[in-house]
């Protein structure tokens, strides 16, 4: 839905053959669908990126047809609002573990396979205007987006050598 639903339409218009992930298999199934009403190509992996051993397991599904993504895009994202003393640890954890650690999850099962492969690529990752200013409401999702924009910078530099670029939208 969302920023990824457009995303995945903006990649199936200048014909990639997209790889199509979420933990929603209704949302999933639609954009999918789209996708190829309009010409375009679309394969689903329903996938909880929160879990890494799940997104080990859809890497490999992924690798077992193609050598290595093109593009990864990281985009699973969770809202949260509320003051810090307001918000549960579990909160947090839930928070931290799909928007920073979701895609950590997706660079560590990924990024291998495009490394190998040697011939560049790209990784697109979700970061929000609240990466770069932190709402007193918002201290939860401020923080794992600060996490996902620092996390690119670092990538960036330690993918440099291997052609391979990185991004923080």
């Amino acid at each position: 839905s969302g920023i990824g639903q457009a995303t995945a339409m903006a990649f199936a218009r200048e014909g990639a053959h997209l790889w199509l992930s979420d933990l929603n298999e209704q949302g999933l199934s639609e954009t999918a669908d789209m996708i190829r009403q309009s010409g375009g190509s679309a394969q689903t992996l329903t996938c909880d990126v929160a879990d890494a051993d799940a997104v080990q397991a859809m890497a490999a599904k992924v690798h077992e047809k193609i050598g290595a993504l093109d593009i990864l895009v990281n985009n699973a994202g969770i809202g949260s609002a509320g003051r810090f003393l307001d918000v549960s640890l579990d909160t947090w954890h839930k928070v931290m573990d799909v928007n920073l650690m979701g895609v950590v999850h997706g660079c560590q099962a990924f990024l291998p396979a495009m490394v190998k492969r040697g011939q560049g690529g790209h990784v697109v990752n979700t970061a929000s205007a609240a990466s770069f200013l932190a709402s007193p409401e918002m201290p939860v999702y401020a923080a794992s987006k600060f996490a996902v924009l620092g996390l690119s910078e670092s990538l960036r530099a330690d993918m440099a050598n291997h052609d391979i670029g990185v991004s923080a939208i």
